[in-house]
């Protein structure tokens, strides 16, 4: 499995392979197109964490409830909390900035988060590989990482019918990409995208914020009778 993006083929552009012609090797000019992405942006709170902030996190995992193969707070409604309130604004402005990049739409719609929960993972633990139901971008906000931290998203392999041993492992045969993280950082991606994370060999405490999001506002157009008003709260 690659440990990040391979560097090799990663993107598209003009490829040369040799062509035997007339006794002579000329080189095959081809270009790659990637149909289709999976988007997943990275941002930044570009901020540290105020003390009140930190004593908020601390609290609401003194008592976590056990995961899988972690643990998560009660609370799964932390974003909603007084002392959120400015990481809650700087998330949805990240959110705000992912529906108008991605989603390019002229509705009048917005992104808004549904639950949002603290994740702890202490070492020996990891997060298996999943997805979130009911959600359209789910994301995470790094608050304490160890190094060489980071989360896998793995490709859809119900949708693979072959099995090839991989030469080289590129941006078109990978079936993992793992992407490093530092304090503060945000990641959204769609939340039917499989991600989990690998189990923690260092003696830290890995504190993660997560959370779920829904389309609030309307969906659709009403002149092809498939409007939809959907409120969130």
């Amino acid at each position: 499995m690659p440990k990040s993006v391979p560097e090799k083929g990663s993107e598209q552009g003009t490829e040369e392979r040799g062509v035997k012609r007339e006794g002579k090797t000329e080189a095959l000019q081809a270009e790659t197109m990637n149909l289709f992405a999976t988007p997943v942006i990275r941002s930044s709170l570009e901020r540290g964490f105020t003390a009140d902030e930190v004593a908020f996190f601390q609290q609401q995992l003194q008592q976590p409830i056990k995961a899988i193969a972690n643990y998560s707070s009660q609370n799964k409604q932390v974003l909603a909390e007084a002392a959120m309130e400015s990481i809650n604004a700087r998330i949805q402005q990240s959110l705000d900035h992912y529906l108008q990049t991605i989603f390019a739409t002229s509705n009048r719609v917005s992104l808004k988060v549904t639950q949002s929960w603290l994740t702890l993972t202490r070492k020996g633990e990891s997060h298996h590989s999943h997805v979130h139901p009911n959600s359209v971008v789910s994301g995470v906000l790094y608050i304490n990482v160890g190094q060489q931290d980071g989360i896998n998203f793995y490709r859809n392999q119900d949708s693979i019918w072959y099995e090839l041993l991989r030469q080289q492992e590129t941006y078109h045969n990978a079936y993992r990409y793992f992407i490093p993280v530092s304090v503060g950082d945000i990641v959204l991606f769609p939340s039917d995208l499989s991600h989990g994370v690998r189990e923690l060999a260092e003696d830290v405490q890995r504190v993660s914020l997560s959370f779920n999001t829904f389309f609030e506002g309307e969906l659709g157009c009403e002149e092809f009778a498939n409007s939809l008003r959907v409120s969130v709260g």
